[in-house]
């Protein structure tokens, strides 16, 4: 089903992003990440020869290449490399994004909601942007985004973080009614606390078994992906856990 497909997993070097990469490499499917540090992608990914069930081995389809996802050119560059090599975008998983510590309205600037929308929001309409316009050439497309949990719900002393992730809800919704003609669809995974070593590590007081999996929700964004998802289209799929 997923063999040769082609992937763009924004964020695909953090603690979530490598669990779907990992997750679609074994599909079979090419995964592009888009980062500035060619680097890091060296040291997270081995892209050698993997051993597979029945003996044998296959040769892991992640690459990455060179872009600035808060750059508007920068992020129309790279999509515009990927379709010169491959000719078409089939997945778009945003992962991409940024939190900050709790501060109330009163202590707030308007410098850290303009930080928060450029990095949650802005960053996912760029990819969806310069992506849709090929997938709606090629009459196909699939879309996830990583909301969280502050988008549908009051959290004090969120509320930059919480207008930016709500904004990203807006747009995938949006994105699914303009595209419903086009066999495209757009859906958004909203976790509580992901389970990762940096959220154990500032939370540690905390308990770590009411957290979401991050291999959790890389099933559920590979399902959403398939054929058996098709008729998905601009869902809000809470993943909140124990929480």
């Amino acid at each position: 089903m997923f063999k040769d497909k082609i992937a763009i997993v924004t964020g695909g070097m953090g603690a979530l992003g490598k669990i779907i990469v990992d997750k679609f490499a074994e599909e079979d499917m090419k995964v592009y990440i888009p980062s500035e540090n060619i680097e890091k992608f060296r040291e997270i990914f081995d892209n050698s020869e993997t051993a597979i069930d029945g003996g044998g081995f296959k040769l892991r389809k992640i690459y990455c290449l060179h872009c600035d996802a808060l750059d508007e050119k920068s992020v129309q560059e790279f999509v515009s490399d990927v379709l010169k090599r491959e000719g078409r975008i089939d997945f778009l998983v945003n992962t991409i994004g940024g939190y900050h510590t709790k501060k109330n309205i009163v202590d707030m600037g308007s410098e850290l909601i303009d930080k928060m929308l450029n990095l949650n929001f802005k960053s996912t309409f760029y990819f969806c942007k310069y992506v849709l316009k090929s997938m709606i050439e090629k009459n196909f497309g699939r879309i996830a985004a990583i909301g969280a949990m502050p988008a549908l719900e009051v959290t004090p002393g969120k509320l930059a973080y919480s207008i930016s992730k709500s904004n990203v809800v807006n747009l995938i919704q949006t994105i699914a009614e303009e595209t419903k003609e086009f066999n495209i669809t757009a859906n958004a995974v909203i976790p509580s606390i992901i389970d990762t070593s940096a959220n154990r590590q500032s939370m540690a007081k905390e308990d770590f078994s009411k957290w979401v999996k991050s291999e959790d929700i890389a099933e559920t964004i590979l399902f959403l992906l398939s054929d058996s998802a098709k008729s998905f289209r601009g869902n809000v799929i809470k993943m909140y856990g124990k929480v």
